[in-house]
């Protein structure tokens, strides 16, 4: 008899192979498509995933759980934002898709100008971006994220939170491109939000060495 689990992972190595995926790639946690496929094609299949993952526009790449302080991080900096900031002018939600010009990521925390609607599933832009560094999506976040999510409109700063030390990276959008300074004592400054939070508190739980 076929157990629940082993159903599941024929369900989904069923519908990989009919989306196109090459069997070879099955087991890897990056998925290489067989044939291009569009946002709204990704996002149709991933609603009917259990799992997030994200779409750089070649691969899926299967997202994992972080780790207890990435959480604490998260959860932080999600409850200072919404006590500080206007309820009425902003939004600050956690691991939300995002549409970046054809690629879908999962922000560790958006800020978006206004209230996002209930029934909505995909940020199309943002004012304050967040991503909390780990050692498997550090090279990502620096990297590919940074000149990805310079190309949304209204995004004034993208700030990179160190997991395992008090300290910042924060891009501020200038005329000419990013500007990256660090942050490692003090508050962490968002203009753009009306608001300033202590560095201290973002860590607040979690063993810094």
């Amino acid at each position: 008899m076929i157990g629940p689990e082993r159903w599941h992972r024929i369900s989904r190595l069923t519908e990989f192979l009919h989306a196109g995926v090459p069997a070879f790639s099955l087991p890897f946690m990056n998925i290489a498509l067989r044939e291009p496929w569009t946002v709204e094609r990704f996002l149709a299949w991933e609603d009917r995933q259990e799992g997030r993952h994200e779409f750089d526009g070649i691969q899926i790449h299967e997202m994992t759980g972080g780790s207890r302080a990435h959480q604490r991080i998260v959860s932080n900096l999600v409850r200072m934002l919404e006590d500080a900031m206007d309820p009425d002018r902003f939004d600050a939600v956690p691991e939300m898709r995002l549409d970046v010009g054809g690629k879908i990521r999962y922000p560790d925390v958006s800020v978006v100008s206004g209230r996002i609607a209930d029934a909505v599933r995909t940020l199309r832009d943002a004012l304050v971006l967040f991503e909390v560094l780990s050692d498997d999506t550090a090279s990502t976040d620096r990297n590919e994220k940074r000149d990805e999510y310079a190309r949304l409109p209204s995004l004034r700063r993208y700030v990179l939170l160190e997991q395992g030390r008090m300290a910042a990276t924060v891009l501020e959008r200038s005329e000419g491109g990013w500007l990256e300074f660090a942050v490692n004592s003090g508050t962490l400054d968002l203009p753009e939000l009306g608001v300033a939070l202590p560095l201290v508190a973002l860590y607040r739980g979690i063993g810094i060495r």
